[in-house]
Parts: structure tokens; sequence; C-alpha cells
């Protein structure tokens, strides 16, 4: 049965092994957001990973030979949990990938008003129901939410304050 599973990427290398593991047949997904950036008194707008050194890659779990994954380039590796190497629930890659433009960019809109460690509760996709814990808004305004079962990147609009 095919399962999606993170992997982690070398520094500023996550394209590159995007591109190297489509190359070897391997069912990709890097989903990437827009940022504005300031250069020589301009502001540009540049496309970066969403989730910057990691990708998602769709594997089966039962017969298909993970080891050429480890030596792509551009790859560390699978991410482990000690000797397991955790599923990334397809509901979080479907809500995603709802979300992603024909170029898997997903616009992540800021929304004022939350402090980390804030509850919030999680309102709209396949997670929605979900109390979590804001954690921060980095400078390319993405949001990391915290929740119980795992650490997820969400957007703002997908969360509200928990009552």
């Amino acid at each position: 049965m095919k399962q999606w599973y993170a992997v982690h990427c070398k520094p500023k290398q996550d394209e590159r092994a995007e591109t190297e593991l489509m190359k070897q047949g391997f069912e990709v997904f890097r989903p990437r957001v827009r940022s504005r950036r300031r250069a020589q008194q301009r502001y540009r707008v540049v496309v970066e990973s969403m989730f910057p050194r990691y990708l998602f890659v769709h594997l089966d779990d039962t017969d298909q030979d993970w080891s050429p994954i480890r030596s792509t380039r551009g790859v560390t590796g699978l991410v482990r949990m000690g000797e397991r190497v955790p599923v990334v629930p397809a509901a979080v890659i479907e809500m995603l990938r709802d979300r992603a433009d024909e170029e898997n960019c997903i616009d992540l809109q800021p929304e004022d008003g939350f402090a980390p460690n804030d509850p919030v509760l999680i309102t709209e996709g396949p997670l929605a129901g979900m109390e979590a814990l804001f954690r921060a808004r980095n400078s390319q305004e993405r949001v990391v939410v915290l929740l119980n079962m795992m650490k997820v990147t969400l957007p703002v609009h997908a969360i509200t304050r928990a009552r």
C-alpha cells in the first residue's frame, strides 16, 4: 500500500532532491510559498519551499526498494523517529494539495492576534476540530503549530483561538 513519507534534504537542495527523485520515478510533493524579499531598495516575489529542507514522497511500504532515496543527490534521508519511519497522513497531503496552485504554491495570508503558546483550534481541513498550540510566525509569514500528535505547519486562516 502506498503512503506518504517525509524526506529530509540537504541545505538549500530541496529543488534538486525533488528533481532527482522524480527522475527515478518517485511521486514527490514539495509545497511552496511565495514571499516578498527586499533586495537593493526593492521588493521582489520569490518562490521557496513551504517546509525548507523537507519534501514528501509517495512510497509503497510493502515491496518498493527505498535505498535509492538515501543516495539521491540533495537528500539526507527519510525522516525517522528512532528506528521508525513515520507516515505522513494522506489527509495532510490532500489538504496541502487542495490549497496549492498549479506550481504547488500555497497562499499563506498573515493574520494578527496570535501569541506564542496560545491555544488554537484548527477550523478547516481534515484536522478540523483538533486543538493545538500556536508556536511562531517566522519572517516568511509561515505559522508553526504544534499538534498533540505531530508537528504540522498550517496557514493562519485554518486556525482560530481556542476557548
